[in-house]
């Protein structure tokens, strides 16, 4: 009775919150539940699908609310996902989930759906056109929306959390006066990207040259399912990976710096296309005056992105700004090492209650 009383009471202000935000757009949500068991602790599962402007039946976006069903003391975490990565939880194991870590601690985590998930990988032509004309304007809209949607729902400090192309959209939240954010926790990103985008047309899929999506699928299925040799080759593409610089830049899980067949969970969680004209988010600025920032990097993407994720934190945190490098890990391995818990996840919870004064 009380998790079904606590879940209408959100249901009830998340609602509130949905219709003082429509008054601004034609933005309307759909509701649903769940709940999983995450070591032996009860957690509550809300969704929402969010029809986003214009409107087409690909401007759609998804919340997703992770919290103990018996309620917990907060902070409240918004977490923004990578290029073709959404909110959605491909490993039900807090060993690998930084979100599932911190909800059975007692927090509460939103996870967005970009726009690229309502978009099925076999999409017809007009699909892809939507895709296409999305620009990274709309996607720090999205995201601004859905901070004032976290914040009408859940009280508390409210903290946003980025990973990769993520973190450039926390940045830009952050730099913004007013909007809600107590502080930031960055996932190997920068306050801008840092790289020019390849040549291309105007949607990315993520599936190259090199890697088919189909050929991608049936690779990841087949190192899920336990198959050494796919799991070995999985382990060299990412290894080698040109587009983070080879040397173990996608991730080190060739070295066992990650179970490569974790990695293949999450990749396969991937959306297939992305907008070309998203990747520029421009570089965020400091609002003035410094706030809390906690930021990890990866050392196999080099020491110049190192640097540049440093100095992004330092920007906006100043001297309150909390650095720490991973000197063996890939760019997912912040995620999903097999010491992410103890590297990555604990010093995030710990440095949040700090934050919160718990």
């Amino acid at each position: 009775m009380r998790r079904l009383a606590a879940a209408l009471l959100l249901v009830l202000v998340a609602g509130c919150a949905r219709q003082h935000l429509d008054k601004r757009d034609s933005t309307t949500c759909t509701h649903l539940q769940s709940e999983r068991a995450v070591r032996g602790l009860a957690i509550c599962e809300d969704v929402w699908i969010c029809a986003r402007p214009p409107g087409s039946p690909y401007d759609r976006i998804g919340l997703r609310r992770l919290t103990p069903c018996d309620g917990g003391p907060g902070p409240i975490v918004l977490y923004l996902p990578g290029m073709h990565m959404n909110g959605e939880l491909p490993i039900s194991d807090a060993r690998y989930d930084i979100r599932l870590y911190l909800a059975q601690a007692g927090m509460t985590v939103w996870g967005l759906d970009w726009r690229t998930h309502a978009v099925a990988a076999d999409a017809p032509r007009e699909g892809l056109a939507a895709v296409g004309g999305w620009t990274a304007d709309q996607f720090a809209g999205d995201a601004a929306w859905a901070l004032r949607f976290v914040y009408g729902a859940d009280p508390g400090p409210l903290f946003v959390m980025g990973f990769s192309y993520g973190a450039q959209v926390a940045y830009r939240l952050a730099s913004d006066p007013d909007l809600p954010v107590a502080g930031l926790v960055i996932l190997d990103g920068a306050a801008s990207a840092g790289r020019s985008a390849p040549e291309g047309g105007p949607v990315i899929d993520v599936g190259g040259s090199r890697l088919p999506w189909a050929d991608r699928a049936r690779l990841l299925d087949a190192v899920v399912q336990g198959q050494a040799a796919a799991a070995n080759t999985l382990a060299d593409v990412l290894w080698s990976s040109a587009a983070f610089g080879g040397q173990g830049g996608l991730s080190a899980a060739r070295d066992g710096v990650t179970d490569v067949r974790v990695a293949a969970r999450l990749l396969r969680s991937y959306d297939r296309w992305w907008p070309r004209a998203a990747l520029d988010t421009g570089t965020a600025k400091p609002r003035g005056k410094p706030f809390p920032v906690l930021a990890f990097a990866t050392g196999n993407l080099g020491p110049e992105w190192a640097e540049r994720v440093k100095s992004s934190a330092k920007a906006f945190g100043g001297d309150r700004a909390v650095f720490r490098e991973l000197p063996r890990h890939g760019h997912i391995d912040v995620l999903v090492a097999e010491d992410a818990a103890h590297q990555v996840y604990e010093p995030t919870r710990a440095w949040l209650a700090a934050q919160s004064g718990l």
